[in-house]
């Protein structure tokens, strides 16, 4: 057994997704529960800046996270450059003004890194427990908080960005697995309904976002170990990000259809908990202008290449 398989073993014995769902109803599972097993795993202490094994358990263990939307704030944690882990608990992407924050309580002392102005960095403290809202269940309030962040905001939001992926890729990866096995079991007509043209080119698309954003996420991780992501590189693979979300949550759900839509199905709380990441800083819009900014700036190295232009 890997290293990606265990970790996501062990995060299925402690719940897998229904353990999201219970730390929705009572949020101390999360310091109670899942911190420990991530504590006894070792994966709150990995360094995705080490060398480049080190690196990649790092970011599988967020992946594998993601398989069951751990209720854990883990890529916040892992963005924190090891240097400035004893003053930092977590980074943080946040346009100005922005004031809430999921699984902030956790985070006695975060690190808000602006994308849209130049990666700057300002302390934040959590103000409030958690207060949610429906596609926010772990939402915090966060305001300013004294002194001065000793660290560069450029590095440590690209690697939030990448984490963020990894995660989101487990996710996805997951959503395709649960539509798979309903079309595989579900039978209409007397045949499985994965027969059925329309279900197969939905599946179809969902692989095709997966093995996309897998790819996407791989070849950042590779950009960032060999010093060559640019601004660009990351932008674009939360744009891809994103997109392959959406088309895995919308297809997921016709797939499921109905049942796909109730509170008590897997595939509804992962989309709940997917929105937060999905939608701060910044939405499909609002990340595809960041994107065209970086690419106006400092062109994009990609199979066709785009030079800058301004």
């Amino acid at each position: 057994m890997n290293f990606s398989s265990t970790v996501v073993t062990a995060l299925s014995d402690l719940g897998g997704v229904d353990m999201a769902r219970k730390a929705e109803a009572d949020p101390g599972l999360r310091r109670g529960a899942i911190a420990p097993a991530l504590d006894r795993l070792g994966l709150r202490e990995l360094d995705p800046w080490g060398n480049e094994d080190e690196s990649a358990a790092a970011v599988l263990a967020v992946r594998a996270a993601g398989t069951v939307v751990l209720s854990w704030p883990l890529a916040q944690e892992l963005a924190v450059p090891p240097e400035s882990r004893g003053s930092v608990a977590g980074i943080l992407l946040a346009t100005p003004g922005a004031r809430r924050a999921e699984h902030a309580d956790l985070l006695h002392r975060c690190a808000s890194v602006d994308p849209s102005g130049g990666w700057r960095v300002c302390l934040m403290a959590p103000a409030s427990a958690v207060a949610p809202s429906p596609l926010d269940p772990f939402s915090c309030i966060v305001e300013p908080a004294p002194g001065r962040a000793d660290l560069d905001g450029a590095r440590a939001g690209f690697m939030r960005i990448l984490l963020d992926g990894y995660w989101v890729a487990g996710a996805v990866d997951r959503v395709v697995r649960l539509a798979t096995a309903h079309a595989r079991d579900r039978v209409q007509f007397g045949v499985p309904i994965g027969s059925f043209g329309e279900i197969r080119w939905r599946i179809a698309d969902m692989v095709l976002a997966r093995d996309g954003l897998d790819e996407m996420c791989l070849d950042t991780w590779w950009r960032m170990c060999h010093g060559r992501a640019t601004e660009s590189d990351v932008l674009a693979l939360r744009v891809h990000m994103i997109e392959s979300a959406a088309t895995a949550l919308s297809h997921g759900h016709q797939v499921l259809g109905a049942m796909g839509l109730c509170e008590e199905h897997d595939l509804t709380v992962i989309d709940r908990h997917l929105q937060a990441v999905l939608r701060r800083p910044a939405g499909l819009v609002g990340s595809a202008g960041l994107l065209a900014d970086a690419v106006g700036r400092l062109g994009f190295d990609a199979t066709f290449g785009v030079k800058a232009w301004n």
